[in-house]
């Protein structure tokens, strides 16, 4: 009996590319190599000759079309190659993918490359020849990430010397102020600011003076990262306001140790976010308020309307939620909730009363919602509940969501549990109720449901490893899947649960598919795909086919081994070891 892995692809899934990247519109750049030219400038190997198909003499030959080789290629396609070998998550866009995009072993470019190994790709590149040079010298700039303070003042001569020389050559041919001069001010797309550490106040002047200048020598500008560690000097967030340019498109904005958030916060308590009214993405998940408590008392938030904020990412913290309740976000449909920004000391109790506010005035128009956990090794689960935003009076538009298998799982309240028509679906979900009775170190997320979700048609359990899914080994991954096994009548709608992070094909274990499929099996009864991170359903052939064993017989062969048997409780539709499997090399893909 073999095993099919199934690949099932979305209506929404993005064919184009797995990470979600937006590709901008450019204008095209010429490489200034003419098709008639020699190759030996793009590619030491000669040109392909001439190859007719016609079987006629020299002249059929002379009829046919010039030779297509790599120097046929237009510079779009060149930098686009480019771009895929120098590839690094969040250079270009700190927009949050598609949590169900389909992941890949890390095995391929996209995978292996490190900032740094990207840089020395980069530079390698503009050292082919001077066409590929004039081609790729913008990849170099696109991410700049400004770390030390030797690297700002750097950075900034090599701007104003580039934008002096550029002047130069347009005065030398007469074009005058018809051309701005940008220097290599052009490319930067992403500018990354790090202060970690103090520096001396004779320097402090002048560093933040050049952090200006490279901010207005970049006129192009889309996303703007600042990440400081320590509280900010008066006046720099209205020089930010003043050069940034008004069409920025992400800001991501980590500030740490925030004691009086009225006085070190001017980002939230000025109208600093009103300028940049393109403005897409919002991170602020990284924002530290220690005495939040404290500040939710003092601080007044000015209520701004960001008119295309699309995607909001927000620590869990009290006063941050109470500060993205009070803007007007007409697009918001993308939020993401980071429990790892949050400091320890803040109150459950807090939170979700400010997620309460919060939801009440955004969470009719949210369609994606994240919850990442929190950094810690006793595996607690984070300040909010899960089911929090799976009542449809709430989140009516939710349609994915995604969460940490250490957070509680969901339970049926009894009044939900009475309107349940369907009877099997009843008796699912009291199992689910007396589960949790049973095993209720953990308890149930609260609030408990009260009526069907129609909407909601994806969910992403983030954590999830094959030691957490043996049947014989409660864990509270297993609690999450079969509260959905259980409660697929509040659910109508779903079509999808995916172990995000998790892939059977990259997993050690010689059980993971038998245990996995096992799991799947049980979700195939109630209509439902279970799904690991690459967008692929294990599932087993038909039995008795020609020439494969039945299950019981491989069973039975695998139990006969020594150092290999099922373990307890997988007894029921599974398949020996992946050595006595017979595997389908078929890979079924069903398009919706």
């Amino acid at each position: 009996m073999g095993i099919v892995r199934s690949r099932l692809i979305s209506k929404d899934a993005r064919a184009p590319n797995d990470v979600g990247v937006a590709l901008p519109a450019r204008t095209p750049v010429s490489m200034n190599v003419p098709h008639t030219a020699p190759a030996a400038s793009l590619d030491c190997h000669d040109r392909p000759p001439a190859v007719s198909t016609d079987p006629g003499g020299p002249a059929d030959n002379a009829r046919a079309g010039p030779p297509i080789d790599h120097t046929s290629l237009p510079p779009e396609l060149w930098l686009e190659i480019f771009r895929y070998a120098t590839h690094v998550p969040r250079a270009r866009t700190i927009a949050p993918p598609d949590p169900f995009v389909p992941e890949r072993p890390a095995n391929y470019a996209w995978g292996m490359n490190s900032p740094i190994q990207s840089m020395h790709t980069k530079c390698a590149v503009v050292r082919v020849c001077h066409a590929w040079r004039m081609l790729a010298t913008e990849l170099l700039y696109e991410h700049v990430v400004l770390g030390s303070v030797r690297r700002v003042y750097l950075f900034c001569r090599t701007l104003v010397e580039s934008q002096a020389s550029e002047q130069k050559v347009i005065a030398a041919n007469g074009l005058g102020e018809a051309v701005p001069a940008m220097g290599h001010g052009r490319w930067v797309r992403h500018l990354e600011v790090q202060r970690w550490a103090i520096q001396r106040s004779s320097q402090s002047t002048r560093y933040w003076e050049c952090v200006v200048r490279c901010v207005y020598l970049c006129p192009n500008l889309r996303v703007f990262s600042g990440i400081w560690q320590t509280p900010l000097p008066d006046g720099l967030l209205s020089a930010l306001e003043q050069y940034l340019p008004s069409t920025l498109q992400e800001l991501y904005w980590q500030q740490d140790s925030v004691l009086i958030a009225a006085k070190e916060l001017p980002i939230l308590t000025t109208t600093f976010l009103s300028k940049f009214s393109t403005l897409r993405v919002l991170d602020l998940r990284k924002i530290c308020v220690l005495e939040a408590e404290r500040s939710l008392q003092h601080v007044q938030f000015p209520a701004l309307t960001l008119p295309r904020v699309t995607y909001l990412a927000l620590p869990t913290c009290p006063l941050l939620l109470r500060f993205a309740s009070k803007q007007v976000l007409p697009e918001l449909c993308h939020l993401i909730l980071d429990a790892a920004g949050a400091p320890r000391t803040v109150w459950a109790h807090l939170v979700n009363r400010e997620l309460t506010g919060f939801l009440e005035v955004h969470g009719h128009k949210l369609t994606t919602v994240e919850l990442l956990p929190p950094v810690t090794q006793s595996f607690r689960p984070g300040p909010i509940g899960i089911s929090a935003f799976l009542s449809p009076k709430t989140c009516p538009r939710l349609d994915t969501f995604v969460f940490d298998c250490r957070e509680k799982a969901i339970c049926p309240s009894s009044a939900a549990l009475a309107q349940v028509s369907d009877r099997d679906g009843r008796e699912s979900a009291v199992r689910v109720v007396a589960a949790h009775s049973a095993h209720g170190a953990a308890g149930p997320a609260a609030p408990l449901l009260e009526e069907a979700h129609p909407r909601l048609r994806r969910v992403g359990i983030r954590g999830t490893s094959i030691s957490r899914l043996y049947p014989n080994k409660p864990a509270q991954a297993q609690a999450h899947l079969n509260a959905f096994l259980g409660c697929r009548a509040f659910f109508p709608a779903l079509e999808v649960v995916r172990t995000l992070g998790f892939l059977v094909d990259t997993s050690t274990d010689m059980f993971a598919p038998d245990v996995f499929i096992w799991w799947t099996e049980r979700f195939e009864r109630i209509g439902v795909d279970l799904q690991d991170g690459e967008g692929v359903v294990w599932m087993l052939e038909e039995e008795q086919k020609a020439g494969v064993p039945g299950v019981e017989k491989v069973i039975e062969r695998a139990v006969s081994r020594p150092d290999a048997g099922p373990p307890d409780g997988l007894n029921t539709g599974l398949t020996a070891p992946r050595e006595l499997q017979t595997t389908s090399s078929a890979e079924v893909k069903n398009t919706a």
